[in-house]
């Protein structure tokens, strides 16, 4: 929403939690984009089922018949590095129109309750639906990255009527790799050198939550 008044302008934002956007203010006149009623738009199509995850380049597949995190399956407990989603969906052709905007939806983020103790570092205090970074391809296009809040892409003008299919590259962090294997023996080089350094919270070290953890879903929104 947008007000003018002869000296101000005022523009409201929804931002989720840690968003941001960039505004820009131009004298140009822009033409009125066709819209479509919120009445009209389709139900939100759920893409959470039926992914085809590959770990590694040549690595295990595996179907996943609902998202959940690499940590779960003892096989890929302690895996670091990428996995791929594979998936073919259908679009109905109603879905479809001018005015509309189609985005692909990761889910929120999950707010975590800030502990006073936690002192050294920085720390986001929400749970991403994406651990930690994806880059999703639509039809074998690209659309985008999903990071940060707020979790979606826009893939109008890359879906069509029919079938689609999804190619998404996930990549999680170090830590997993790191926690499944035992602390390195530093005693030869302090017996040789001394105490040169201290391993930073490195004990009782546990794998993070991996993947895609939240509900995907195609959503249409009216065109702003």
């Amino acid at each position: 929403m947008q007000e003018r008044s002869t000296s101000t302008t005022t523009v409201g934002l929804n931002l989720q939690a840690y968003e941001s956007r960039f505004l820009v203010f131009s004298d140009r006149t822009l033409s009125k984009p066709v819209t479509a009623s919120a009445d009209d738009l389709p139900t939100p199509i759920d893409l959470s089922a039926g992914w085809k995850v590959t770990f590694g380049e040549a690595g295990r597949s595996v179907l996943m018949e609902r998202l959940h995190s690499w940590t779960d399956d003892e096989a890929t407990r302690f895996y670091s590095g990428q996995a791929t989603y594979e998936k073919a969906f259908l679009i109905p052709d109603s879905v479809i129109r001018p005015g509309r905007k189609l985005w692909l939806d990761f889910g929120e983020g999950t707010p975590i309750p800030p502990r006073l103790e936690h002192r050294n570092g920085m720390r986001v205090w929400l749970d991403s639906p994406v651990r930690e970074a994806a880059v999703v391809e639509v039809n074998g296009r690209p659309a985008g990255s999903v990071w940060h809040p707020p979790y979606a892409v826009e893939v109008t003008g890359l879906v069509h009527p029919g079938e689609n299919a999804l190619h998404i590259v996930v990549g999680n962090v170090a830590t997993n790799q790191m926690a499944g294997r035992a602390l390195p023996d530093y005693r030869l080089l302090k017996s040789r050198y001394g105490q040169r350094f201290v391993a930073q919270d490195m004990e009782n070290l546990q794998p993070l939550p991996s993947g895609l953890l939240g509900t995907i879903r195609l959503v249409a929104h009216e065109a702003e």
